[in-house]
């Protein structure tokens, strides 16, 4: 339990109202009973508010007063979103295994264990790691040989990291993530087959990087994939050996990098997006949903289609494209009407 008025200290919001209202827990607005903080951050809703059963309402710095009797104490924040975000933190904190490891557990003895771990049954740890204090290796994680990962390192069950990859502080792999496995290289030999390029760089994972379920990051042929601080890789997205992809940068359900893309400081790939291989996408830059690009693209613009143009115009086209029945069937009507008309001149002339 905490009191509002603590509760907007922490949250850095302002309190509007009874500050002593009780706290001890957080739901959404419909569901919210007695205690619970609930959250709305669009004023259409504003209707819904009066009517909700919550102690006190999380809403952003100019939504509307909520006119209902009794009053409805309000926090108040800048960036709601945020705040819902540590809400959640402070009011509903996640499950965290304690400190220990399972006697199933397979470490080498050369690798180093921070303290305030957990490892889970039948993870594995392979020859020279080191992980940083207060990580959570659940069951069945798998690292090579080599590995270095920073301070309260998560990776969930199944998750894969091959030798030599290199983690910072506060990295998270979901169940199924592969970091490090051989990128896509092979070479076509005379007679038709192919050779296997060997793989031998690595993977390198920056502060704050999460990495959601099934998804892939190849380590690079010689030098080094990397992630930068921030980014986030939502489920099953493929990141090609050699890509570069700079801090807060999101890569939305399914997109693909080929190798050695380039991607700006704070992209946005949006679901199924595709690079082609080599490609610099700028800073800024967003991809929407099933685009594709075969070319560099400008920072800070919007892009959409395959291949991809800017947005704007790519509105226009879609929306001339939707008309190419009736714009074709005119072209007919007006080819045989000029047809029609100059014949009708021949004739004049005779």
């Amino acid at each position: 339990m905490i009191r509002l008025s603590e509760l907007a200290q922490q949250l850095e919001c302002e309190c509007e109202g009874d500050g002593e209202v009780a706290i001890t827990g957080i739901a959404s607005l419909g569901s919210a009973g007695a205690g619970d903080l609930a959250f709305l951050t669009d004023p259409r809703r504003q209707a819904e508010a009066a009517h909700t059963r919550a102690a006190a309402l999380l809403v952003g710095r100019r939504f509307p007063r909520v006119e209902r009797e009794p009053a409805l104490a309000l926090l108040r924040a800048e960036r709601p979103e945020v705040a819902v975000a540590r809400a959640v933190e402070l009011l509903r904190p996640a499950w965290r295994p304690g400190p220990g490891i399972d006697p199933s557990a397979r470490i080498h003895p050369s690798a180093e264990i921070g303290p305030g771990s957990y490892v889970g049954a039948f993870v594995a740890i392979g020859e020279g790691c080191r992980i940083g204090a207060d990580a959570v290796l659940h069951p069945h994680v798998v690292i090579y040989p080599d590995v270095v990962a920073g301070e309260r390192f998560t990776a969930h069950a199944h998750a894969v990291i091959r030798e030599g990859t290199r983690i910072g502080n506060d990295v998270i792999l979901q169940p199924g993530v592969v970091i490090g496995g051989d990128g896509f290289g092979f070479a076509r030999r005379a007679d038709g087959g192919y050779a296997k390029i060997p793989q031998v760089g690595r993977v390198r994972l920056e502060d704050r990087v999460e990495i959601q379920a099934n998804s892939c990051v190849d380590r690079a042929s010689l030098e080094e994939t990397r992630l930068g601080a921030g980014v986030k890789l939502d489920n099953l997205v493929q990141v090609a050996h050699n890509c570069d992809i700079e801090a807060d940068t999101i890569l939305c359900a399914q997109v693909g990098l080929a190798g050695s893309t380039q991607v700006g400081e704070g992209a946005v790939l949006a679901g199924q997006a595709g690079v082609a291989g080599h490609c610099r996408v700028g800073r800024g830059t967003v991809i929407t949903a099933q685009s594709g690009t075969h070319g560099d693209l400008e920072a800070g613009k919007m892009y959409s289609g395959s291949p991809a143009f800017e947005h704007g115009q790519w509105l226009r086209s879609t929306a001339a494209f939707a008309r190419l029945g009736d714009m074709q069937r005119e072209l007919r009507e007006l080819r045989a009407r000029v047809r029609e008309l100059s014949g009708e001149s021949g004739r004049k002339r005779d």
